[in-house]
């Protein structure tokens, strides 16, 4: 399946996004460049990275899907910085979705080699960070980070040649404490990331199992509560598309829910939680029955790889 254009650019080792109509999305100060629309702030100036340009992906004027990029002075060091508002906005889920979309365009070499909760904008434990080497067989080493904010998600990505890790994690260190927000209440805590299988008593984001459509594979995920009984979620790309299944309060049934960028679809009920051919169906389009929830289903339990 092909990835959307934001995968796309946050995947490229020197970030090429088109850039679309003037808006006034982005303000300029002396040292910073704003987000109007999130009243969120970067660094003209990151460490050795300095801002190159900024725009929007989508959506133009509206400053939900913008984008600002950054590169070193010999321009072996690049880095983009993403602030989208999706209509589920949640730093664990947006860093799944993005591991998922790096493993994919960067093949089986491709390793996290280290995962923190660290400070963005001197607030502490407000910005998750992940290291990813040998990727391209073995050229490339990525950082990847993650703020939420309210209703919005800052991704930090910064890519260079393998032998400039420290410029990497360097620049993407820089980055995060650059950041600067309008309303620092609204920052939500960071948590790490460690997908395991679910058990009967999950307290923790898990896995259920996994979903192959045509080349792509799905993670189904159980979000946390305390009752180990939560929503049931499908990241579908990088850019804030989900499917989020919700119980139906006294009932086995449960609600779907799609999210894009600033949006939310209720979609059906289905009376248990759809089985893996469903959800299938669900996520390429290709059985417009199923997707709006209309047929019976039944339930099928998720713990392995459906091939």
């Amino acid at each position: 399946m092909r990835l959307p254009l934001l995968a796309l650019a946050l995947l490229c080792a020197t970030p090429a996004i088109a850039q679309g109509p003037a808006s006034e999305t982005w303000t300029t100060t002396s040292d910073t460049v704003r987000s109007q629309a999130a009243g969120i702030a970067l660094p003209q100036q990151a460490g050795a990275l300095a801002l190159v340009k900024t725009g929007e992906i989508s959506d133009y004027g509206s400053g939900i899907n913008s984008y600002a990029q950054y590169a070193s002075a010999d321009n072996v060091v690049q880095a983009t910085a993403f602030i989208y508002k999706p209509g589920f906005a949640d730093t664990a889920l947006a860093a799944v979705a993005t591991e998922r979309a790096i493993f994919e365009r960067f093949g089986p070499t491709t390793r996290r080699a280290s995962q923190q909760v660290t400070d963005a904008g001197g607030h502490a434990n407000s910005a998750l960070s992940t290291l990813y080497t040998g990727a391209a067989d073995g050229q490339l080493v990525l950082a990847a980070a993650f703020v939420h904010a309210g209703g919005w998600i800052v991704k930090l990505r910064v890519t260079a040649t393998s032998d400039r890790q420290a410029d990497v994690e360097a620049g993407v260190n820089a980055m995060l404490k650059g950041l600067s927000f309008d309303t620092p209440s609204a920052l939500q805590r960071a948590s790490a990331v460690d997908l395991k299988a679910c058990a009967v008593d999950s307290k923790a984001l898990c896995r259920l199992g996994t979903i192959k459509v045509d080349d792509a594979t799905f993670d189904v995920l159980q979000v946390a509560d305390a009752n180990a009984n939560g929503s049931v979620v499908i990241p579908i790309d990088d850019a804030g598309a989900l499917l989020r299944f919700d119980r139906v309060a006294g009932s086995q049934g449960y609600a779907l829910t799609r999210y894009g960028l600033d949006s939310s679809t209720a979609v059906g009920r289905y009376p248990a939680l759809p089985d893996s051919r469903q959800m299938a169906a669900i996520i390429d389009g290709s059985d417009q029955k199923l997707a709006k929830g209309d047929e019976p289903s039944t339930t099928t339990v998720l713990r392995e790889s459906v091939r």
